[in-house]
């Protein structure tokens, strides 16, 4: 698989430079009249469970003139969740934020309000409902991947708790019963997986912060052993460069810091004044976490491809203090799928990539600059090799010399791009995901 994937790295790169600019053609007054009326938001399947993938578009309408698309319980627009301005997207598990509802089995609604040119001014929403036929994430499912020290191994965890090893990577136990596990169910879903430095141990964080611990993983904490009910599920789980802390991130953008991982506090300024990184700011739910190797902060990256590097360079986090220094960054080309993983380059500009297996390199502009710092490289994606994954990206993750990347899905099917070296997968098992 490697090797194949980096024959099609050049092929991959131009396709990628080709798709960065898309310019709409403006239709004249009449036709945009009639295609607004005609308007129809489409979504297909139309039911499923939470974690199921779901496509959908909008005929008739300008791309342009379109805002982003939000999951709702029906008839309850105000308390949904946006999943984003693309064409595919994973119906979360949660609604809502400060706190967030739990999606259960029922009815709700995909809306999008769209700008009515044909009357001169204001917005005409359109909705399509769908129906929720399961809240149960299948223990089987891949929700994360840690790699050695050295780069020649890796660990894929499942929802359950279950981890699966390739290559160097030593198993250092699991939560089901069998061999090497604790026979523990996890009070509510893994979500992440963080290796240690050495490679000697991992841990696994559910999604109600509950923290698990494996070889010379130490335990510094969880939120159910402090008595803390997060807001918004926890998403992710990134050690610290010692592996003597590590943060967790709720959906809601809440960053938890346990041992020696410091809280970094950067200073957002907004159309509504100065706000704290760590509180909610809007619908946009965070997806995933990754640890910056050129200082002691961390990146973190939200559904729709925003997100902020805190801090940015060599700046120390400080509790009390928010930090000056610190970085946010954004995509300037329209998404495809909704964005699911995230991990830092060696200039510390992260990748992301989303379900259908593709990767970008957004733009990064630090705080108090206008100017643009260098990207990440790219060492290609799943669309640019026309490679479609059997399930959805559930995250990247860069090799130690951060020279390429693996991605994994929710099937356990791992893709080596860059430098990265195949050592196997799970894809093949037919585990029910």
């Amino acid at each position: 698989m490697g090797a194949s994937v980096r024959t099609a790295l050049a092929g991959a790169i131009a396709v990628l430079v080709v798709a960065t600019l898309v310019i709409a053609l403006p239709l004249c007054d009449s036709s945009v009249a009639q295609a607004e009326a005609a308007a129809v938001l489409s979504v297909h399947p139309t039911s499923g469970g939470v974690g199921s993938v779901v496509t959908f578009g909008i005929t008739g309408f300008r791309p342009n003139a379109c805002g982003e698309i939000v999951f709702a319980p029906a008839g309850r627009a105000d308390s949904g969740t946006a999943v984003g301005s693309y064409h595919e997207a994973i119906v979360p598990g949660f609604v809502g934020t400060s706190p967030a509802v739990p999606v259960r089995p029922g009815r709700y609604q995909f809306a999008v309000s769209c700008e009515n040119s044909s009357v001169g001014s204001g917005f005409v929403t359109y909705r399509a409902p769908f129906t929720v036929t399961s809240d149960t994430v299948a223990t089987s499912r891949f929700v994360g991947m840690a790699t050695t020290r050295d780069g020649k191994g890796y660990w894929l965890a499942q929802a359950g708790g279950g981890i699966y090893s390739f290559g160097g990577a030593a198993f250092h136990g699991s939560l089901p019963a069998g061999p090497g596990g604790l026979g523990v169910k996890p009070a509510a879903p893994i979500t992440g997986i963080a290796a240690t430095p050495d490679g000697g141990g991992y841990w696994l964080v559910g999604a109600d912060g509950g923290v698990f611990g494996f070889g010379d993983a130490a335990f510094f904490g969880s939120l159910p052993h402090q008595h803390i009910a997060p807001n918004a599920p926890i998403v992710g789980i990134v050690a610290t460069l010692d592996g003597r802390g590590y943060w967790l991130l709720g959906a809601d953008g809440g960053v938890f810091a346990f041992g020696d991982a410091p809280y970094c506090t950067p200073i957002l300024v907004s159309s509504v004044g100065i706000i704290p990184e760590g509180y909610a700011t809007g619908s946009l739910p965070e997806v995933a976490i990754s640890a910056d190797p050129s200082s002691v902060g961390y990146a973190e990256v939200d559904n729709v491809a925003s997100g902020i590097i805190a801090p940015w360079s060599d700046e120390d986090c400080e509790p009390d203090t928010p930090n000056s220094n610190f970085a946010q960054f954004f995509l300037t080309v329209a998404l495809d799928a909704s964005i699911s993983g995230i991990a830092t380059s060696s200039s510390g500009a992260p990748w992301i990539v989303g379900i259908d297996g593709g990767v970008f390199t957004p733009q990064v502009i630090p705080s108090g600059s206008s100017t643009l710092v260098p990207t990440a490289p790219f060492y290609g994606s799943l669309p640019g090799l026309r490679i479609l994954p059997k399930a959805p990206i559930v995250g990247i993750v860069a090799t130690p010399d951060r020279h390429g990347y693996w991605l994994v899905g929710a099937d356990g099917a791992v893709f080596a791009l860059g430098d990265a070296r195949f050592y196997g997968s799970a894809g093949g098992m037919n585990l029910p995901w």
